[in-house]
């Protein structure tokens, strides 16, 4: 049964990759931003979460839902005040590479503020689904965390690529990344459905730190790893497709964990990441790339 509980740790593996990539990609279809934040919002979920429980006393419907509450206010925040500067302001003159750095300071800027208030400890929100792990087959074990985990990033991925694909509102902010002057002419608010997907995304990450942190635990400098897995997993589905993304984020966390089994544990990522570089290199369209490097 190694190969089977390999294949389950991989997949609640790569459902951590995977619900990040979603938020990547669907925020650059709509903004043509990427967004290296995105892990930041999942630290803070956890973290907060750990903080009113554990050190304030609150309980834990509470401490999610004012956490959740903070995450929301500031995404909405900042986008009002700094990235409608960055999209609408000097997009014409600077293109995606000033934007592109507009999240990645706020990823240091919330970095700054989650050490101050939640020190350099490793810490992860209460589990929501305690209990012993659940035995699929004979020989077959899941956490119910990564039962959680895995749950959310499918939930996530098809709710995305369905809006996206049949939805108006989908098409409308697909347009408004495929071309941004054009859809305002037609009457579309670019800016509203930018806002919206930024919040949402926001949240969306928060709600999984919540969920995925008693498996990892979290740190302040937790949220640049995970936005750095999320945006390898997202490249793989072009940036712009959140189906392709979830897809690619949990083959690559299956690829992982089998070659950290049956190759080697020391090894296992740069043996992975070789592997994925020479089908990116062999097959570009088909691993999405070619759509990301045209747009």
């Amino acid at each position: 049964m190694k190969f089977g509980n390999l294949v389950i740790a991989g997949l609640v593996t790569g459902s951590i990759y995977a619900v990040f990539a979603v938020c990547v990609a669907v925020w650059y279809r709509v903004s043509n931003i990427l967004n290296l934040a995105v892990g930041d919002f999942a630290m803070v979920g956890a973290l907060g979460v750990d903080d009113l429980v554990r050190v304030r006393n609150w309980p834990l419907p509470a401490a999610i839902a004012v956490t959740l509450a903070v995450v929301a206010a500031f995404a909405y925040a900042y986008d009002r005040v700094v990235l409608r500067l960055a999209q609408d302001g000097l997009r014409r003159q600077e293109g995606i590479v000033i934007t592109f750095f507009f999240t990645f300071a706020l990823s240091f800027f919330i970095d700054g503020i989650a050490k101050v208030l939640f020190g350099t400890d490793v810490h992860a929100a209460p589990t929501l689904w305690a209990g012993n792990s659940l035995s699929i087959v004979s020989g077959l074990h899941l956490e119910r965390a990564g039962l959680l985990v895995l749950a959310c990033a499918l939930i996530s991925g098809v709710m995305f690529a369905v809006y996206i694909r049949y939805t108006l509102g989908g098409k409308a902010m697909e347009a408004s990344g495929e071309n941004g002057l054009g859809a305002r002419i037609v009457g579309i608010d670019t800016r509203r459905y930018r806002r919206t997907i930024f919040t949402g995304t926001a949240i969306l990450a928060a709600i999984f730190g919540i969920v995925e942190s008693p498996i990892t635990g979290y740190t302040y400098l937790s949220g640049a790893t995970i936005s750095l897995t999320g945006f390898i997993a997202a490249a793989y589905g072009g940036f712009r497709n959140p189906g392709r993304a979830l897809l690619a984020g949990l083959a690559i966390g299956v690829l992982e964990a089998l070659l950290g089994g049956y190759v080697s544990a020391e090894y296992g990522d740069t043996v992975m990441y070789a592997i994925l570089a020479a089908m990116v290199l062999a097959w570009p369209r088909a691993m999405g790339f070619e759509s990301a490097v045209r747009s």
